[in-house]
């Protein structure tokens, strides 16, 4: 080989040599810095379109899910409120029967009437009153729907848990047009039974409902699981891999650049050549 001084060969290849183990050192940094395989597209283009899907179809599922947990804290609101209706419809059923009592004057029977009247205003109000993030749970007008699915095809109607306007739900609504005048037709006993039969009713679907949900809540969580296992394995960098890369890369460049240097001064020797 001749011996040249223009042009040093030795120094330039160990030049490219230091600036790709350079390159190779600061992808290892960034990865085991990052805990992603894939830091730029040019890593793994393929794997990278592949994650960013995953990565939607995840978002779009936590969505769901919080859409479906929303929908149970509403359907338990309702069932706390019919829980108190039932208890309400009881009460006063008790007091229909301590009001017909043979021992009982005007005056205790008034009182009796008296409780009744408060009952009333309550279920009333429990009725009309009751909201979830300003919307009316007890209300027949609209339908409240929970959408289901990333993709909002699959919902699920709350039924109709209006206990004073619901088909089948006359008797509570004649109880609280009735008033606290326990002498009502609204008040006899087998009526009393009927409008604590509808609330049980509502209460028995509210609770189907809620079981629904917590089944699509799990399913849900599964989904989600599942698909951020598989990006997961796309993305996430092995960090004993990677680290045992790192190492190798931090010896390269530290020999690359050894060389450099000396590649840099064997040409020296033309000087003696010179002398």
């Amino acid at each position: 080989m001749t011996l040249s001084i223009n042009t040093n060969i030795a120094a330039t290849r160990a030049s490219k040599y230091l600036a790709a183990n350079h390159q190779n050192l600061q992808k290892s940094l960034d990865r085991l810095s990052s805990g992603k395989r894939i830091t730029s597209a040019s890593d793994d283009a393929g794997g990278l379109a592949v994650s960013m899907k995953l990565e939607h179809s995840i978002n779009g599922l936590k969505g769901a899910a919080n859409n479906v947990s929303n929908g149970i804290s509403m359907l338990q609101v309702m069932d706390g409120v019919l829980s108190s209706a039932a208890d309400i419809i009881s009460r006063i059923g008790e007091l229909k029967s301590m009001h017909s009592d043979v021992t009982k004057n005007s005056t205790d029977q008034a009182t009796y009437e008296s409780e009744v009247g408060n009952l009333i205003s309550q279920l009333s109000t429990m009725q009309s009153d009751t909201t979830f993030n300003g919307i009316t749970l007890f209300d027949s007008a609209g339908d409240k729907e929970v959408f289901l699915d990333a993709s909002g095809t699959t919902k699920m109607t709350i039924d109709d848990t209006d206990f004073t306007g619901a088909a089948g739900a006359a008797q509570v609504a004649a109880m609280i047009a009735a008033g606290s005048d326990l002498d009502n037709a609204a008040f006899d006993s087998d009526k009393i039974t009927t409008a604590l039969g509808q609330i049980a009713t509502l209460r028995a679907k509210n609770g189907g409902q809620v079981k629904r949900l917590e089944y699509t809540m799990a399913d849900l969580n599964t989904q989600t699981t599942n698909l951020t296992a598989a990006n997961g394995r796309i993305m996430d960098v092995d960090i004993a891999q990677e680290s045992a890369a790192l190492a190798r890369h931090q010896i390269l460049v530290q020999a690359s650049a050894s060389m450099v240097a000396q590649a840099n001064s064997a040409n020296n020797v033309a000087l003696q050549l010179l002398q």
